[in-house]
């Protein structure tokens, strides 16, 4: 049997097929729940734009640092809208309670604090 008799034989129908593609259900922590309400709000009220990286800038504090921690902080600010990019897809898509959102959430949330606890509060998130 070759490999595209095999996979079509494991595919039952439609229905099969879009329940195990579907990411499990999670309902995650109330502190994760918190940031991610926090940050939708901000890309729909046009805060936070997911391909500008200056709009994830709190300019009180940004604007204040020298420019190698600007260069950091402009860096970091690429990789954290990677993330937000990431979640946003899950979250218009309808899987806003599952372990996918709710992972990348903890990994932003983290690494949002200890970029912060280096150059103070560097982000608007």
């Amino acid at each position: 049997m070759s490999d595209t008799n095999r996979q079509t034989a494991v595919f039952k129908d439609e229905q099969t097929q879009k329940e195990l593609n579907a990411p499990l259900k999670y309902e995650g922590s109330s502190q994760n729940k918190d940031f991610l309400e926090k940050l939708v709000k901000l890309m729909n009220d046009g805060k936070i734009e997911v391909y500008k990286p200056d709009t994830l800038m709190n300019h009180e504090v940004y604007d204040k640092l020298e420019q190698s921690a600007k260069g950091k902080a402009d860096y970091e600010a690429m990789n954290l809208l990677h993330v937000i990019r990431e979640i946003k897809g899950l979250y218009d898509a309808g899987y806003k309670d599952t372990y996918q959102i709710d992972n990348l959430v903890e990994k932003l949330r983290v690494t949002k604090e200890r970029l912060e606890r280096q150059g103070g509060d560097i982000f608007i998130i």
